[in-house]
């Protein structure tokens, strides 16, 4: 049977849509949104019990929607302009006490949206399934969702204010800093490796970059002197990996 579209603004789940654009109520509520239909089907494939709900527009063409909302409503609540008329809303899993690779990333205070979801996008990738966050941008934030194209539900998520809880685990700690030695000539022993970037605008800490047992850096041509976080953190994935 036809679902009846939601038209009324002050409708609970409207309301509480509208709310977890925020960080506050996302960590009040434990729930964030997702737009797209790749990213509900991914969603609803390989973690079924944390979607809630899965909301489409009237003329969305999603099956198996638990709500419609109307066209107007749903273009309210949209986070894209040019939205394919379905959202799931999510449960935030809690975060992760255990580590299961030989390679994870150390994120110290993140803070730009498009670089979280990129560095989370090609950590995935690259087989970097954790991820622990110091300090870092909400990564269940909105352009983080959308820039990560699905990572968040292929990592798991720590948080740490320092590196030993990764010292504890077995990883050497690798700094992404100006001053490292090549990353290409670099020669790490270690199985197991966590990879540490820092601050878009201020690098690592001193305090983590201390902890930090090798620094390496990305050579370049004299007329740059720094590359972004996001593309810093992805060359260095794979040389780290596959050298």
């Amino acid at each position: 049977m036809e679902k009846i579209p939601v038209v009324s603004r002050t409708n609970a789940l409207v309301k509480k849509l509208r709310k977890l654009s925020d960080k506050k109520y996302r960590a009040q509520f434990g729930e964030y949104v997702a737009e797209g239909k790749r990213w509900v089907s991914d969603a609803l494939r390989l973690c079924p019990q944390n979607v809630v709900a899965v909301v489409r527009s009237q003329s969305g063409g999603f099956e198996g929607a638990d709500y419609v909302l109307s066209d107007e409503i749903f273009a309210e609540i949209a986070d894209t302009q040019s939205s394919q008329g379905v959202l799931a809303l999510m449960r935030i899993p809690a975060p992760a006490s255990e580590f299961c690779g030989d390679c994870c990333l150390f994120l110290d205070r993140v803070r730009d949206p498009g670089n979280m979801g990129a560095i989370i996008r090609t950590a995935c990738a690259a087989g970097y399934n954790d991820i622990v966050l110091n300090d870092c941008v909400d990564v269940y934030n909105p352009k983080v969702i959308r820039s990560s194209m699905t990572g968040v539900l292929n990592v798991r998520f720590h948080a740490a204010n320092s590196l030993d809880v990764l010292k504890e685990n077995g990883y050497a700690c690798v700094a992404a800093s100006l001053g490292g030695q090549n990353a290409f000539e670099s020669r790490l022993s270690a199985t197991k490796i966590c990879l540490v970037i820092g601050n878009e605008a201020e690098g690592i800490s001193p305090n983590v970059l201390r902890a930090c047992d090798a620094c390496v850096t990305i050579p370049m041509s004299q007329n740059m002197e720094s590359l972004n976080a996001a593309v810093s953190a992805g060359i260095l994935m794979y040389v780290l990996k596959y050298k």
